[in-house]
């Protein structure tokens, strides 16, 4: 099982946010002194957007970063309601647009070995779309391949999600998210249980990586 080398508590979103951004930047800074190239896998909502403010304005070389969304709707390119929508807009609408972002739906090519993972978690224990109910996530958790696609009947949608064998091929994994409420479902989630009861026990409850956490109320 994975311990939390460090659970970073915040005052507030923006300090949470700033704190985890700068992280991220020294994180891809030191992979693109050693090998030239970065990748970053991001999730989707509301949690992350501060943070992808903050980051996408760091003056990096940009152009050699890969950015991979955690999961992504079944919706059209162009459609509002997609991850890689949200990315474009808030990550990379400054420098970081020079940025190469893959596509999971279609899919695109996911780097084998990651630099950096940021999740979310949502007040039903899913991450990345790794949902509760879903009768596809024991065969999504199970898979060895980076995608896998869930029905999710709680919202009426399929979705396309990295996969755990995946997520967890990486350097450094970080888990963001706020609220008293997820606060108190991230510390059922530590406990022993199983994993389709809060799924986010994949990323928990596992020895690949270590797992640092940030919150804020």
């Amino acid at each position: 099982m994975s311990e939390v080398l460090e659970f970073h508590a915040f005052d507030n979103r923006e300090e949470a946010s700033g704190a985890l951004a700068a992280e991220l930047v020294a994180v891809l800074q030191a992979a693109l002194v050693e090998k030239g190239q970065a990748s970053l896998v991001v999730s989707g909502g509301s949690s992350p957007v501060q943070m992808f403010r903050a980051l996408g304005a760091e003056p990096l070389p940009w152009e050699n970063v890969t950015i991979v969304p955690s999961d992504e709707r079944e919706v059209p390119l162009d459609h509002a309601d997609r991850n890689e929508t949200m990315i474009r807009r808030e990550l990379m609408s400054g420098p970081a647009a020079e940025a190469r972002l893959v596509s999971l739906f279609p899919p695109g090519a996911i780097p084998p070995r990651l630099d950096a993972v940021v999740l979310g978690m949502g007040s039903d224990g899913h991450t990345a779309s790794l949902f509760p109910g879903s009768p596809d996530l024991a065969a999504a958790l199970a898979e060895p391949g980076p995608l896998a696609r869930l029905e999710v009947p709680q919202l009426g949608m399929h979705r396309i999600s990295m996969t755990p064998a995946a997520l967890l091929e990486t350097e450094h994994l970080f888990l963001l998210f706020f609220s008293d409420e997820k606060r108190d479902v991230f510390d059922r989630a530590r406990a022993a249980g199983q994993v389709a009861e809060y799924p986010v026990r994949a990323v928990l409850q596992q020895g690949r990586v270590d797992v640092e956490v940030y919150w804020a109320p």
